[in-house]
Parts: C-alpha cells; sequence; structure tokens
C-alpha cells in the first residue's frame, strides 16, 4: 500500500525515451544527546562478521558513482566497504539473520580519521530480495543507486556509515520482510548498530589496516528515507526507550501517519506502487499478528494469491508474468453498496490504481475495511479531530495499522523533517503534515517542552497553491539553531525546482502527458530523495559539526 525506494510505473502510455528516463531517474534513490565519551563495549557473546567487500577512493567516487546530476559535494574521504553479517528477530519474534553495509572513512584529511560520527541509515522499500546496500558502484545490484548517494554524502564526507539491509533481504533467511512492523524494523536496525560497533572494537585491537585510524566518536545520527524514513523515528523511539544517547535523526518523507495513511488509500486515493507495496505489509503485518488472513485468498485476488515479496525476480517481470498487477489495487466501479460513492482519487486519471477484472486487493476485504473505517473514523480526518489514530478500530487490518503508526512519539532529539508535497507515492499532508500539527501541538501546550524540530518542504514550485501551508517550519527550540537553515532551505529548493524542470523539459517533446507522468513517476524517488539528502547532510554537519 504505501511507500517505494523507487516507484517506477511502466505503464503502456509511456514511449521508450520516458521510460528511461524513468529508469535513469531511479538510480538517484536512495535518519540530543550528545555524548562524545561513550564507547561500545562489545558483549563476549557476540556473533556478528564482517568481510571486505571493496575500497573506493575519494577520485573513484567523485568520478565513478554517477551522482553529478545531485547536490554532493566532492569527496573528502575515500571509502572501505564492508559486509556485516549479524543476528535478528523477525516479526513473530522468531531468530533470524540480516546484513548490513559499513562503510568506514579512509584517508589521511583531519576529516577521514580519528573520532568519527556514525550514521545508522534505514534504506527505501524495494521489491528485490537482493538488494545489498554493500555494492556500491555495481550496477548489477538494485541498492546501487541509494547506496552510491549516501556512501557519497555521508561515508566520503567523514562518517561511519552503518546501513542494514533488513531481515528478508540480501543473505536473510527469513522468507519474509517485516514491512513496516515498527517493533521488528527498530530492532533491526539496533542489532545492525550494536554489531558493527562490535567489529569496529574488535578489528581495532586486532590493528585490522581498515580500522587502525579511526574510532567510533559516540555521536549517533540516524536518517532514512521513504520506508526508512518511517524505520528512522521508530529506531529513535526505541533507542530513546532504551536510554541510549542520539544526537540527531532527519526521517524523510515516511509514512508516519501509518493509519491514516491506510485510510485514505483504502477509501480511495491509491498511490504510486501500491500493488508492490499491499503484499509486503500484508505479509508482514500477518506474521505480527496472525489474524489479517486466514489464507492470502481472503485478501488477494485468486490469480494473486500466492504473491510472495521481496522476490529475486524484479517487479516488471513479475507484473508480465501475470503474478501481480502493475498499479491496480482496487475493482474499478465496484457494486458493493458499501464502497458507493468513493472517489477513486487525483492520481487515478493519470497512474492508474484501478481496473474491472486485473485488481490485486478483493472487493469485499477493502469493503470492510471501509465500514469500520466509516464507523470508527481517524482523528485526522475528522473536523476538529485530535490527529490521532482511530480510538477503537474493529477491523484487524486498521487494528494492526494503528498499532504501527508513529503518531504520538515526540522526539526528544533534535530532528529534521524532509519531503515534498506533491509527493504522489507517500502522501505528505497525510504523514509529515499530521506529525506536524501533533509536535506544534505538544508545544503549545506545554511551553517548557525541550522540542528541536525543523521542517522542510523541498517543493516550493506549487507555493501559490497552498497559502495556509508553509514549507519551512521550526518548532520549539529550532528557532535557536546555530546552521542556516534559511540558506540550505533556498538552495535545496532551487536544486529541487531545477530537477523538476529538467525531467518535464525533457519529457516534452512526447506531449503534456507524458511530461506530466515523467513528473510523478519520479517525484518520490528521482526528485525529493536526493534533495532530502542534501538537506539531512547540512543539517547533521553544520549543527553539530561532526566533521
Amino acid at each position: 500500500m504505501v511507500l517505494p525506494n523507487s516507484s517506477i510505473i511502466n505503464k503502456p502510455i509511456m514511449t521508450r525515451g520516458l521510460l528511461s528516463l524513468a529508469i535513469a531517474s531511479s538510480l538517484l534513490l536512495v535518519g540530543c544527546n550528545d555524548d562524545d565519551n561513550e564507547r561500545f563495549v562489545e558483549s563476549p557473546s557476540s556473533s556478528a562478521s564482517a568481510k571486505f567487500v571493496k575500497t573506493f577512493t575519494a577520485n573513484d567516487i567523485n568520478s565513478g558513482l554517477g551522482l553529478g546530476s545531485t547536490a554532493t559535494p566532492a569527496a573528502k574521504c575515500g571509502v572501505t566497504i564492508e559486509k556485516v553479517s549479524y543476528d535478528t528477530k523477525g516479526a513473530a519474534d522468531e531468530d533470524t539473520n540480516a546484513t548490513a553495509a559499513l562503510m568506514l572513512p579512509t584517508g589521511d584529511a583531519a576529516e577521514c580519521k580519528g573520532d568519527r560520527p556514525v550514521l545508522l541509515y534505514a534504506h527505501g522499500t524495494t521489491t528485490d530480495k537482493g538488494y545489498d546496500f554493500s555494492q556500491v558502484g555495481n550496477t548489477k545490484n538494485p541498492a546501487v543507486g541509494e547506496a552510491n548517494l549516501i556512501a557519497a554524502n555521508f561515508a566520503a564526507q567523514g562518517y561511519i556509515v552503518v546501513a542494514p539491509n533488513y531481515a528478508g533481504y540480501d543473505e536473510s533467511k527469513l522468507d519474509y520482510h517485516p514491512y513496516l512492523v515498527a517493533q521488528q524494523q527498530s530492532t533491526d536496525m539496533v542489532d545492525a548498530l550494536d554489531s558493527a560497533r562490535s567489529i569496529i572494537e574488535r578489528k581495532k585491537r586486532a590493528n585490522d589496516a581498515n580500522y587502525s585510524k579511526i574510532d567510533d566518536s559516540g555521536k549517533l545520527f540516524i536518517a532514512g528515507y521513504s520506508q526508512g524514513g518511517y524505520v528512522t523515528m521508530a529506531t529513535a523511539r526505541l533507542l530513546e526507550a532504551q536510554k541510549k544517547a542520539v544526537t540527531a535523526i532527519a526521517p524523510s518523507s515516511g509514512p508516519y501517519a501509518l493509519a491514516a495513511f491506510g485510510d485514505e488509500i483504502f477509501t480511495g486515493n491509491v498511490n504510486i506502487g501500491a500493488s508492490r507495496f499491499a503484499p509486503l505489509l500484508g505479509i508482514g503485518l500477518q506474521a505480527k499478528y496472525g489474524n489479517i488472513y486466514t489464507k492470502k485468498s481472503d485478501i488477494f485476488l485468486d490469480k494473486y494469491a500466492d504473491a510472495q515479496l521481496p522476490s529475486n525476480t524484479p517487479f516488471g517481470e513479475l507484473v508480465q508474468a501475470g503474478k501481480l498487477p502493475n498499479n491496480a489495487l482496487f475493482q474499478k466501479n465496484p457494486s458493493d453498496p458499501r464502497l458507493a460513492d468513493l472517489s477513486q482519487g487525483k492520481l487515478f486519471s493519470i497512474l492508474g490504481g484501478y481496473d474491472e477484472t486485473d485488481y490485486l486487493i478483493k472487493t469485499d476485504f477493502r469493503a470492510a475495511y471501509v465500514a469500520d473505517a466509516q464507523k470508527n473514523p481517524d482523528g485526522l480526518t475528522l473536523a476538529n479531530g485530535n490527529n490521532l489514530p482511530a480510538g477503537n478500530p474493529q477491523n484487524n487490518l486498521r487494528k494492526a495499522l494503528k498499532d504501527n503508526d508513529l503518531r504520538g512519539y515526540v522526539p526528544t532529539m533534535p530532528t529534521f523533517i524532509c519531503g515534498g508535497n506533491q509527493d504522489p507515492t507517500v502522501y505528505f499532508d497525510t504523514n509529515t503534515g499530521s506529525m506536524v500539527n501533533l509536535l506544534q501541538a505538544e508545544v503549545a501546550k506545554n511551553s517548557a517542552k525541550k522540542l528541536n524540530v525543523t521542517v522542510l518542504d523541498v517543493d516550493a514550485d506549487n507555493k501559490a497553491e497552498r497559502p495556509d501551508k508553509q514549507d519551512f517550519i521550526m518548532i520549539g527550540q529550532a528557532s535557536m539553531n546555530k546552521w542556516d537553515a534559511v540558506a540550505v532551505k533556498n538552495s535545496v529548493q532551487t536544486n529541487f525546482s531545477n530537477s523538476v524542470k529538467k525531467i518535464k523539459d525533457d519529457a516534452a517533446p512526447q506531449g503534456g502527458v507524458a511530461s506530466l507522468l515523467a513528473f510523478y513517476t519520479n517525484y518520490h524517488g528521482g526528485l525529493v530523495s536526493p534533495a532530502c539528502t542534501e538537506a539531512t547532510r547540512e543539517f547533521f554537519n553544520q549543527e553539530f559539526k561532526p566533521v
């Protein structure tokens, strides 16, 4: 139902040129309590291991990662990549394993040695089981675009980067992914972090050359995009509950208001990539709660009842083989009276989301969900509502979404939240907007609350159409920040606008529809992702001077 890392919809009306444009853009894809003296102490029982993958020089990064069209600074450091294997848990608390990329800055520049901050990075949604963040520069791996972006923007600038692939991906033995299961995903992240820190300490003691010049400073930054934005916030919440220090977080374009987002989709506003997200979410929540369905054919159309994601088969090939629909989530013009008079959503005429016969979610399953949403509405949809999830949902899927909804969490560490208001994949106003409203209300009712939250909408192109919406908001102590936030905002929005213009101009010769389609299919992954990465980097660097 929600959020890809790259949601390129290969619709029949797309010409070869537009499809190539979409694919090229997708390769650009892609989170305070300072304690400089805190060091991780390895547990004797640690079973984590690491193996060398590759080393890049600064010149390699500057010339070989294909990031010239992004606002990525020149590399200050080389980067050594190692793959970490670690133990973690699945959604049902079963034992499993997972892998992560560990990126180490190298070189003699002051920014590349000595005490280094750690960036714990959460990647966006993918249906590709082989997604491996350690494959920086490897164009044969689906993670290459996002991995390149993070390696260049953070590891090559002096951060130690820990980027989990998540349980269910790469070499993980788990046969599903606990998609947006907050407890599992945050635990997975912390397990990866602890394992990476364990390995750093162990290899330093062994005088390993790759680790000899760097130390973990104790500063921990967490960032992520899309699914990773959600995971970033969930991980911060877990670490805060464990009373572990987090320097700052930067979640971007995440589905934080998961229950409200689900209601919006089921009541008609289908997002891009819906047929990718529904199997991931349904299967993951079923593993956690055991009551989303008795069998997959309870929720998915019979011909798609064996849908299993993530998969070793690319999504486009699954569509061609008749294993999943391209983007149609629901039946078009259903006869069920419970679905009467519902809108088909603002994106329907451009991107689909409905079909008479070839759709994913069974109509009776959808109707039961919608009936409960109407009887027990979300606080975000009610006039003068409290912006929080429904108090007493009865539908099992709605209960599960509420359980994993992040509204109500108030981060105590400095926080930067980023996104774009025209996002057709993760709706900005529903998710980022609802979090902003709740955080502003928290400060209003308790002026002594020490919040430090900065929010940026990178898309100012349609500002005149949103007179009641701000593109830049500072909450609590954020107005006292030392970093030049306004200058960063102006730079990011200008770069974003230029990128949008290029996308539209390149597609314009094929017609107005092609230009609009290029804009929407590239928006979430190809446009907002690098813009938020740029802003996140400046937030971490300028305010906290980690390098």
